[in-house]
Formats: C-alpha cells, sequence, structure tokens
C-alpha cells in the first residue's frame, strides 16, 4: 500500500512538472509564479515537502538544459519537437531530463515519461525514450555536445565577456544553487541557528537546501532570501539612522527591508501591482511598518528633491538565470532593447527628483552593457551635472575583481576570489554636481 501511494505521488509530481513547463515555456510565466501556482492547485494527493522539493529539482533542471534536450529529442523525431503538442513535449523533456541530468534509472525515467503521457502520444513516448535507453552513449554525447543555451545569448556573451562566458554557463546548469540570506540584526546567532557560512558584507549563505518557508527564524521575519550581489546596491548608500531615501522600483522589497533594517525612512514607490502584493507580503512578515505607493515613475508628480535614491530598475534579469531559468526562454534581443528604452526614460526622471550634491545609486541584475556600462556612459556624456561616486573597499568588502576604472560595479557570477557563485549585477553610484 506505501509503495503504491508513492507510485502515485511520484507521478502526480511529475505531471506538476510537465504543468510547470507548459506554463513557463509556452505562456511566459516567470518560473517561480509556475511552481507556486501548481503548489498551490493539490487536490486528490497531498505533496510531502519531499514531492515538492523534487518537483522544484526536476522542472528548474529541464528549463537549464532545455536547449540540449531538444537538440537531442530532434535526432530521434521525424519533425522538430517544437511540432509536437504540448503533452509528448513535456514528457519527453522530463524523460531526458531524469536520464541525463539527475541520473534516474533508465527504466523508471521510460516508465514515468510514458505514465505522464495521454494515451494517444504514449507509443511515440515509449519509443523515443527506449531508444535512448537502448544507445544512451551515443544520446548522451549527442546531449554533452549541443548548444547549451539560447543562441541569441550565448552570441552576446561570448562577444561581450569572451573570457567569462562559459562560466556563465557552467553557473547555470548547476542544479543546486546557493542561496543567500540578509538578517535583521544578531547574524551570529543566525549563522548558528541556521548552519549558514558567513559571507564578506555579512551576507549568510545557506549550506543545507530545503524549502525556505520551513527553516528556523523565516515565519518570525528575522531575514529574507537575498543574493550577495543584490545585497550590494544598499551598501553603496552608506546609510545613516534617520536618512530618507527614494526607493524606486522597490517591489518586492528585499533592498527596502535593507535600508529599513539600517534605520533609514523609505518612501517606496512601483508600477507592477503583483509585484507590490509580494512586497506587502513580505514587510508584513518582516513587521517593517512602511508603505509601498502603486504609481508609474515616468509620470510622479511631486515638488521634492531627495538626497538619496535608489534605482534598481526592470532588466533582462540576465544576471540571475541560475535561480531563473525561465529567462532563457521569456527573454530575446527586442525585449532587452525595449528594456534599455525604459531604463534610460527611468533614469532621467530619477535624475530630476535628485537635489544637488545628491546621490543616486542605478543598478540592475543584467549581464548585458546595454542595460549597464553603455547606459551610463551615454547618460554621463548627455548630462554634465553627473559624475561617478567611486565605489571604494571602505563601503563594500572584497570588490577588487569588480570595481571597474570607471568606478562602478561590474559584478560576474562566477566570482574570481572569496565569493563564487552570485547574481551577476551592475551598480553605479552617480553624484549631482552644480
Amino acid at each position: 500500500m506505501v509503495r503504491f501511494m508513492e507510485k502515485k505521488s511520484g507521478n502526480m509530481a511529475r505531471k506538476k512538472v510537465a504543468l510547470i513547463l507548459k506554463d513557463v515555456i509556452e505562456d511566459f510565466l516567470s518560473f517561480d509564479n509556475a511552481f507556486q501556482k501548481a503548489m498551490k492547485n493539490q487536490k486528490s494527493i497531498k505533496l510531502s515537502n519531499k514531492d515538492k522539493a523534487f518537483i522544484y529539482l526536476l522542472s528548474s533542471s529541464v528549463l537549464r538544459y532545455l536547449t540540449q534536450i531538444d537538440s537531442t529529442i530532434d535526432r530521434l523525431l521525424k519533425e522538430p519537437i517544437k511540432k509536437l503538442p504540448s503533452n509528448p513535449k513535456m514528457a519527453l523533456r522530463i524523460g531526458i531530463a531524469q536520464m541525463f541530468i539527475l541520473e534516474t534509472p533508465n527504466h523508471a525515467a521510460v516508465n514515468t515519461s510514458v505514465d505522464i503521457a495521454t494515451v494517444k502520444w504514449r507509443a511515440l513516448v515509449n519509443a523515443v525514450m527506449r531508444n535512448v535507453a537502448r544507445e544512451e552513449e551515443k544520446y548522451k554525447k549527442i546531449f554533452n555536445d549541443s548548444p547549451k543555451i539560447p543562441k541569441w545569448l550565448s552570441d552576446r556573451w561570448e562577444k561581450n565577456w569572451p573570457n567569462d562566458y562559459l562560466h556563465f554557463i557552467e553557473c547555470i546548469q548547476d542544479i543546486h544553487p546557493h542561496i543567500d540570506i540578509a538578517v535583521k540584526s544578531n547574524i551570529s546567532k543566525w549563522q548558528i541557528e541556521l548552519n549558514a557560512e558567513l559571507m564578506p558584507n555579512n551576507v549568510l549563505r545557506l549550506r543545507e537546501s530545503g524549502l525556505i518557508a520551513d527553516k528556523k527564524g523565516y515565519d518570525e521575519g528575522e531575514w529574507w532570501v537575498q543574493d550577495y550581489s543584490s545585497q550590494l546596491p544598499v551598501k553603496c548608500l552608506n546609510i545613516k539612522e534617520n536618512d530618507e531615501i527614494l526607493d524606486l522600483c522597490a517591489a518586492p522589497g528585499g533592498k527596502t527591508a535593507q535600508m529599513i533594517s539600517l534605520g533609514a525612512t523609505v518612501h517606496s514607490i512601483d508600477l507592477n501591482k503583483t509585484r507590490i502584493n509580494r512586497f506587502k507580503e513580505n514587510m508584513k512578515r518582516l513587521k517593517f511598518n512602511t508603505v509601498i505607493e502603486n504609481v508609474d515613475i515616468l509620470t510622479y508628480e511631486t515638488e521634492r528633491k531627495w538626497n538619496k535614491i535608489l534605482l534598481d530598475v526592470p532588466c533582462s534579469s540576465t544576471g540571475t538565470i541560475r535561480k531563473n531559468p525561465d529567462i532563457l526562454y521569456s527573454k530575446n534581443e527586442k525585449s532587452v532593447s525595449n528594456l534599455v528604452d525604459l531604463q534610460k526614460k527611468l533614469l532621467e526622471k530619477s535624475w530630476n527628483l535628485l537635489s544637488k550634491n545628491g546621490q543616486l545609486i542605478y543598478c540592475n541584475c543584467s549581464l548585458e552593457k546595454e542595460e549597464g556600462e553603455i547606459q551610463i556612459m551615454k547618460f554621463l556624456q548627455k548630462h554634465k551635472d553627473c559624475k561617478i561616486d567611486k565605489i571604494s573597499s571602505d563601503l563594500i568588502e572584497d570588490i577588487e575583481c569588480s570595481v571597474t576604472d570607471e568606478g562602478w560595479l561590474r559584478i560576474l557570477p562566477n566570482g574570481k576570489k572569496s565569493v563564487k557563485n552570485r547574481d551577476g549585477f551592475f551598480i553605479a553610484s552617480l553624484k549631482k554636481v552644480s
């Protein structure tokens, strides 16, 4: 009976994976939202925490390796996999991922893939998966030799980061990415309680996997998940007690929480209602008494000028693919171009809200130079009242490999020194001069 229930639970878990993949690949839902949607919709079988962890691992693994998976399957079909309906596509992708990434025994990978398929497609899925199992070494080589990420992105990275782009791909394909957290206070206590590693800049890195919400101190609001790189922009503001800061594009609120925990009064603004709801949920859990305005920054009107502004612009997020593999398929050249235009407008508007001698932190989690270095160089050429306020090691530890000659920070996922496997990030501190 127990084994029967385990089989039913396993089948349900893989069917959840298929639904998540459809939501992400075909309906362009973010991986996080698709996963949460699947977890909320539980009917006949209650999934255990072990099931949920497996669903997360398998679905994220398919997304990380999707280009290779599809290239392999294409060698087994008369037509490209993209021409198949959703159900057999997802069943085959899950089967290949189990066999070549998670190293599931071949018979189990074949059988569970067939179980996912509808009656009409079971014969095809069975035949393809058995062919792979029969000639495993041949198809494993095809898998390993296939392109690892979409061509539009590999071409960009090879051009802009010729010495690093292969390391970027290694980071993306790490199926167990590190989880970093920020702590309100008493970091030594939480380092011990959570068995975490203390990184530079008082960032804690969790050593153990598992559901975040089940860990000590989470429900009590003692800490929040925030990548190492994402915690650095706030440190560049050099916040003092009672500083008043304008926080633009603030949701979901990790950097807001940082600023409040340092004693600042924060005025937050964001346009996206879904992200604002997450912001409110996060602040409630953290017990931070703050508000956020649902306003379009580009039409925001105020007489006030601010001495400190944090502008964390919407971006392609290519620096976070290791944790958000859906970005590989939800973004393209056109979306990057559109985001660059939006960032330019947001930067112009933010500059008008900054007081003389004020500081503006411009940041994003993209590895694309148009969204970082080139964006800021063009802004400096246009605005003679703007200068780079060079970021120094007085504010941030361990930045020698990240600070550039221009004075901004370019953080790459493949850290060269003590902090490896982090999000890619760009941070520039801009000063308004008379």
